[in-house]
């Protein structure tokens, strides 16, 4: 190995240090993992390793295992108990706010940890050119999240810009805002607030007001979906022909389906917007791909994105796809 091929290894190590977990995992084959425990599902025990991550391992493997991390456990009683940390010599045992939980049975034990109170990705994109075209394309994206009882806040942020031989041909920034209300495990209300500019369409700029129901369904093969139908006051402005306020219908799904047996997660998003006036016009956008994970938070995306727009400026395509 070269001596700069080894500086690179080291200075890689150094940005991303690896935490100490005080936890272990024995194994009946004799293997012990540190770490901490992430949860128990009906046929895995998902261990947090200090080197490799999330490991899954089937529960008929497991001997052994002690971790101090807490999350809430679910007795024979039906009962949740909040704040656990499991210990497993034979049968489990969980030290818990309620006190202490014993004689618990690996096979038929379910934990997880407590829903996250923020969550959030980061995407970034950047791709240059120079030869005989000189082009520059910058794609940014934020999705946050966050809960608080029954009511989670979401906000998205996208900008995209690029470039060719030093002239603008596309610039497009968009900001959402959405509080949802949980009214019940499936079921919530929204409010939404949303402004996109965009150079290069006929919409300059608009701003959307709206509210609605939302429904969550969880099936058998793990897919996620997020299903969304309500209505929207739409401000737009106009490159040559002034303001116009429109109301309009809003129906937006987000499907998020982890494919079984790897941590890679399919998904697929879309929103419509189509005007009580006049159905013909409408804006539709659509994100399709899937989420690779790398090493620890970082992750890399293949992803196919469609928008569309019934109206658009003078010399473009209603459909634009990336």
């Amino acid at each position: 190995m070269s001596n700069l091929s080894h500086r690179l290894i080291v200075l890689f190590s150094l940005l991303l240090p690896v935490p100490s977990l005080g936890g272990e995992i024995t194994l009946k084959n004799g293997d012990i993992i540190h770490g901490e425990l992430d949860s128990i599902n009906e046929k895995q025990v998902i261990w947090k390793s200090d080197i490799f991550g999330l490991v899954k391992i089937p529960k008929h493997e497991v001997h052994e295992f002690s971790s101090s991390a807490t999350m809430p456990l679910v007795t024979r009683e039906k009962e949740t108990v909040t704040n656990c940390s499991l210990r497993m010599d034979g049968v489990v045992t969980g030290h818990c706010d309620g006190g202490e939980q014993t004689s618990l049975p690996l096979m038929t034990l379910i934990v997880a940890e407590p829903p996250k109170t923020f969550t959030g990705d980061i995407r970034f994109g950047f791709n240059r050119k120079d030869g005989n075209t000189d082009t520059e394309d910058l794609d940014f994206i934020v999705n946050t999240q966050w809960l608080h009882d029954k009511f989670r806040q979401e906000v998205d942020l996208s900008a995209e810009s690029e470039k060719t031989d030093g002239n603008v041909v596309d610039e497009h920034y968009e900001t959402n805002y959405q509080l949802n209300y949980d009214f019940t495990e499936r079921w919530f209300s929204y409010g939404r607030l949303g402004y996109t500019k965009d150079r290069f369409s006929a919409i300059d700029e608009q701003y959307q007001l709206g509210g609605g129901l939302g429904r969550r369904i969880i099936l058998g093969n793990q897919m996620k979906l997020n299903l969304q139908l309500g209505a929207a006051v739409l401000v737009s402005h106009y490159n040559e022909s002034g303001s116009e306020t429109d109301l309009a219908g809003r129906w937006g799904m987000r499907m998020d389906w982890p494919i079984p047996g790897t941590d890679m997660t399919v998904f697929h998003e879309n929103e419509l917007l189509w005007a009580m006036s006049d159905v013909n016009n409408n804006q539709a956008e659509s994100s399709t791909g899937i989420k690779i994970p790398l090493l620890g938070n970082l992750f890399s995306e293949f992803r196919y994105d469609f928008d569309y727009v019934n109206q658009p400026s003078d010399g473009h395509k209603r459909a634009d796809e990336e």
